[in-house]
């Protein structure tokens, strides 16, 4: 019998339905944070801090998938393994329970749901080898249960029974920022960071949104003198400096290159600086024997201002800050 692969999410209201009414009912609320750009979503404080006993298994199932994904930092080989292994020590039926814990199926009995997670991990693989970059192993389940679907009804006529996959919005939204993270750095690249900006820019009423962008100094001396391989880790270096640097909400990309770029809401020019600084500093001091650091222009968006707009600006900002440090440095 073939399947189709058919996302149902879980989570979602009607619009009467008020986050207070949801409280009241045990169900977890997902909620945007006030600093937190689209795409970031957090659990609001005093949200069902246990399953709903009292509601269907649907609600049961949606929490556990929130509140208890193994899974979620598990992104090298060692990582899924010792997930797989933690839970195979746990029960008898280890195999259901990751697929459970994977994306939220549960219909398959032990054998099959283990020759499915081998074929995921191999799928995982193929997907790495052919897109040069690490993929996380629900992104690859997820697009085996879709490719395989379409393939399947290919060879019955057209006939497909559905199957439906198990998936919260703050899922899709981490299985989604996963796909698209910079391979060398795990960042969001260019193309996330400029629907985020857009967002931000038609969703916006009274509150600034701030782009900073960013060009490395002494990053191609490093890659001339020490590699590409060390070239990388300055690369990474900066994404770690943001840890502490930028504030929580702040999203720092990589546009190409050794081109960055931050999202900073509800941050007037000064505040911008002073994360920057916060990061060169921090950047600066990771990498000291390399002597590398970064220059960087900051543009508050105008009314009505284009997101492809006020990237150029920062970045016109940025050259004129490259050339001035250039000029004291002799």
């Amino acid at each position: 019998m073939t399947r189709k692969a058919e996302v149902v999410s879980i989570g979602q209201r009607r619009p009467q339905a008020s986050a207070a009414r949801a409280t009241r009912l045990g169900r977890p609320t997902l909620v945007r944070s006030r600093r937190a750009p689209f795409g970031a979503r957090q659990l609001r404080e005093g949200d069902a801090a246990a399953p709903p006993s009292t509601r269907g298994e649907a609600d049961t199932r949606a929490w556990q998938l929130i509140h208890d994904d193994p899974f979620d930092r598990a992104t090298s080989d060692d990582e899924i393994a010792r997930v797989v292994k933690s839970l195979v020590a746990r029960g008898a039926t280890p195999y259901i329970e990751v697929l459970r814990r994977l994306v939220g199926i549960d219909d398959m009995n032990e054998l099959e749901a283990q020759t499915f997670f081998g074929r995921v991990v191999e799928h995982r693989r193929v997907m790495a080898q052919a897109l040069g970059r690490a993929i996380h192993i629900r992104v690859a389940a997820l697009d085996l249960l879709t490719t395989r679907s379409t393939s399947t009804s290919t060879n019955t006529g057209g006939r497909r029974d559905s199957h439906p996959i198990l998936v919260t919005p703050s899922l899709l939204e981490k299985a989604f920022e996963v796909a698209t993270a910079d391979g060398v750095t795990g960042l969001p690249q260019r193309a996330h960071f400029m629907n985020l900006l857009r967002h931000e820019l038609r969703q916006r009423k009274r509150r600034n949104v701030c782009v900073a962008f960013i060009d490395l100094d002494g990053f191609k001396r490093v890659n001339d003198r020490h590699g590409h391989a060390r070239g990388d880790e300055v690369l990474r270096a900066l994404a770690r400096s943001a840890r502490g640097s930028l504030r929580e909400g702040d999203v720092l990309a990589r546009i190409g290159g050794d081109e960055f770029a931050i999202l900073l809401l509800d941050a007037s020019p000064a505040e911008a600086d002073a994360a920057l600084g916060r990061l060169r500093e921090r950047f600066e001091s990771l990498t000291a024997p390399l002597g590398t650091s970064f220059s960087a222009g900051v543009a508050v968006a105008g009314p009505s201002e284009q997101a492809e707009r006020v990237i150029m600006r920062a970045d016109q900002a940025m050259y004129r800050q490259k050339r001035a440090r250039a000029a004291l440095s002799g």
